[in-house]
């Protein structure tokens, strides 16, 4: 809605909606049915957000669309969750030999995250606010309470609680409270996963069933969770994101972590990315998850710019198992199983494939629910394929069907990348090749054998980290000059505190309690990124979040621990920036990053500007901030994006590209730094100037980028350009994309 254009009869916007939905509600002919049009109001939104949400028809809602005020309406949309050792493994232990250390860092400033997820588990030991300090005065968040949720259960480190539920009700039907918590409690175990991972407090001894044994802390561990139930069993709702981040905002959240996504829809009709381009406007952070569609190209969520979008990647700890075949060759694997039904290693059991070709799956080999023949099965290790149904339950069903033992091999859609899952039986995943020949063999011998060994948690692996074959890959596609996703973090086997009420595999039949488990998925990597943001904004409380996210860009590293370019788990080659954007994050180095490229709200807007949006569609951004094109932006590459990407038209005629930037000197006042650039083949590379000297604090210089087509190619090409002084490097991913003619 416009809010300017209220007319002055109502006294305030609730009533003037009402109003409108009034105008446009369908009556009932029927005698003594009225509706109620409050009823049909859901929420309004006032902080990040202009308008409301509320239960129309079609007919109705285009009705409503044509009444003077309203600026857009959009459908609900389902969002899904994108579902220790990485504080060590990130450089924020507290034996940091850098001048900043990690722990100064985190108390300058009190730093509090917002979680939209599941809710959380108050009782974790991840959760203590031993030592805090009283909540500051400037926080206006509430505990709300519900069944198994009171106000004792917020303190010092759990600031806030909120439940949000009305949409996902009016689409879904009632929550069933006997089965669900319509409290702030998390049965999940996803939304205490994701806090814990920004904010946990230390906890010595955490591990999960023996494994990832040691010290499971948060990025931010002087910072405070707000948690801000958006998700239930059947999903998470616009409407309730919508209103979630409207709510953080006004409540004074300063970092947003959100690891769930959509779709990708225009800038216009996407609810999140409205509800963050507020959240932005009034200074918060905005971490989304990229998503779990890789390794399939253009797979991104969450891609609008003033989003920091972040992807998955492994750390250097690993949980091998081995299974060893009648011949004799021995195959490495990952495993969580821990249990009393151990295989002998001594020992050889028969092995079997219920499918019919060891590359091919069919429904049998996916040991769905209903297709193991326990005759065939009983007693044997039984080979799986991944898909359709979740890991561990194909182990439930191998059990259920008397099988002993699993190996789940991955398929051409996992390639060789091993989550390890904690089995309800003994059981190893295997990679594809490794799978294929298992089964190859076990389908060429009627007296294949096996045994499976479980050789617990192993540090220092190499190479690491990788990028995850599940994170989701550029370009984005609603704009190539803007570069997706911004950084990779880590994402795989992630120790964190769990849910007292769901077992490790989150299956029904688990009966097992933990206090941590480990997850894998890019709603792993957002909170990591969330928690450094935290860090940062400690330091930095003046800092923009486009600041923040350019220090966490631009200090990013693309090379693993054998000084090699980072690599894709789902191909074994090099990754490039549509799989890892600017690096992997590299905390310590972000807190001082020297120069920042910092945007403003209106910088993003003049972005918008040059997106062919309609003024109707851009009134949804301007809102209360009465916000007009100025037309400031030559191209959406110029807006002033910690990342470069030429988009070099398919007209022959234009043969070259100039991207504009300007960067803020936030190191030492007198700083000089001279330009490194990487050649490339299909086009010449020239920075002017090459050379910038700053002589104060935060002084701002801007350089030009030109890219000339030398011979057009028919793949993009990636490379990258450093700002170098003696004290620092400050780096920008590049990529120069040729469009072919259509």
């Amino acid at each position: 809605m416009d809010k300017s254009v209220m007319p002055e009869t109502f006294t305030d916007h609730i009533e003037w909606y009402a109003s409108m939905i009034k105008s446009v509600v369908t009556r009932q002919e029927k005698e003594g049915v009225e509706d109620d049009d409050e009823e049909r109001i859901i929420y309004s939104y006032q902080t990040a957000f202009h308008g409301v949400a509320a239960q129309l028809t079609e007919e109705e809602a285009n009705r409503l669309e044509e009444l003077y005020g309203v600026t857009a309406i959009f459908p609900e949309t389902k969002y899904e969750l994108h579902t220790t050792r990485s504080p060590m493994f990130l450089g924020l232990e507290r034996q940091v030999t850098t001048s900043i250390s990690a722990e100064k860092a985190a108390g300058n400033h009190d730093v509090i995250v917002g979680v939209l997820d599941t809710g959380i588990w108050p009782e974790s030991q991840s959760f203590n606010d031993t030592g805090m300090t009283p909540v500051p005065a400037r926080w206006k968040g509430a505990c709300e309470t519900g069944r198994a949720f009171t106000k004792q259960h917020c303190n010092r480190k759990i600031v806030g609680a909120r439940v949000f539920y009305r949409g996902y009700e009016s689409a879904s039907g009632k929550i069933n409270e006997k089965d669900e918590y319509k409290s702030p409690r998390d049965q999940d175990g996803h939304g205490t996963h994701t806090a814990a991972t920004v904010a946990g407090s230390p906890v010595r001894g955490a591990n999960l069933l023996g494994y990832a044994y040691g010290t499971a802390r948060g990025m931010a561990p002087g910072a405070r969770v707000a948690a801000y139930k958006v998700c239930w069993t059947g999903g998470c709702f616009s409407s309730d994101i919508l209103s979630a981040v409207d709510r953080a905002v006004a409540d004074g959240v300063d970092v947003l972590s959100i690891s769930l996504g959509g779709g990708v829809s225009p800038y216009y009709r996407d609810s999140l990315s409205i509800a963050s381009f507020g959240a932005m406007e009034k200074g918060v952070f905005v971490s989304c998850s990229a998503g779990n569609g890789g390794p399939d190209p253009i797979s991104l969520t969450n891609v609008s710019p003033w989003i920091t979008t972040v992807g998955a990647s492994t750390m250097d700890r690993e949980f091998p198992s081995s299974v060893k075949l009648g011949t004799g060759t021995t195959i490495t694997g990952v495993s969580l199983y821990k249990g009393t039904a151990n295989l002998s290693i001594k020992k050889q059991y028969p092995l079997v494939y219920p499918g019919s070709n060891s590359t091919n799956p069919d429904p049998s080999s996916l040991c769905l629910e209903g297709t193991l023949d326990p005759k065939a099965v009983a007693g044997k290790i039984v080979i799986c394929d991944r898909g359709i149904s979740p890991r561990v339950q194909k182990g439930q069903v191998v059990k259920n069907a008397g099988g002993i033992g699993m190996i789940l091999s991955n398929t051409a859609a996992n390639g060789d990348e091993l989550v390890a899952d904690s089995h309800l039986l003994p059981a190893v995943a295997v990679g594809e090749i490794a799978g294929n020949a298992i089964k190859h063999y076990a389908l060429k011998n009627s007296n294949a054998t096996a045994t499976l060994a479980f050789l617990g948690t192993r540090l220092g692996i190499r190479p690491s980290p990788v990028v995850a074959a599940f994170s989701s890959r550029g370009p984005n596609f609603l704009a190539l000059e803007i570069l997706k996703p911004d950084v990779v973090a880590p994402g795989v086997n992630i120790l964190a505190a769990w849910t007292g009420d769901t077992g490790p595999s989150s299956l029904a039949t688990d009966r097992r309690h933990v206090e941590f488990n480990i997850l894998s998925g890019t709603s792993m990597s957002c909170p990591h990124v969330s928690g450094v943001a935290a860090l940062i904004k400690a330091s930095h409380p003046e800092w923009s979040p486009a600041a923040i996210k350019s220090a966490l860009m631009t200090t990013a590293y693309v090379h693993d621990n054998t000084y090699k370019t980072l690599k894709d788990a789902a191909s074994g080659a090099p990754s490039n920036p549509y799989d890892h954007g600017a690096g992997h994050i590299h905390p310590l180095k972000a807190l001082d990053p020297g120069l920042v490229y910092d945007i403003g709200a209106q910088d993003y807007f003049e972005f918008l500007c040059t997106q062919g949006q309609t003024p109707g569609q851009l009134v949804v951004f301007a809102k209360f901030s009465n916000r007009s094109c100025r037309k400031s932006l030559a191209n959406p590459g110029d807006l002033n994006y910690p990342a470069l990407s030429a988009v070099i038209p398919e007209s022959h005629n234009i043969t070259a590209v100039t991207l504009h930037r300007t960067v803020t000197n936030v190191g030492p006042p007198v700083s000089n730094y001279h330009v490194d650039v990487s050649q490339f083949k299909g086009a010449f590379v020239k920075v002017e100037p090459a050379m910038l000297s700053f002589t104060s604090k935060l002084q701002q210089l801007s350089y030009k980028v030109t890219f000339t087509t030398k011979s057009r190619q028919a793949t993009p090409e990636f490379g990258d350009l450093i700002w170098k002084s003696g004290l620092y490097r400050v780096r920008s991913p590049i990529s120069i994309t040729w469009l072919s003619p259509v």
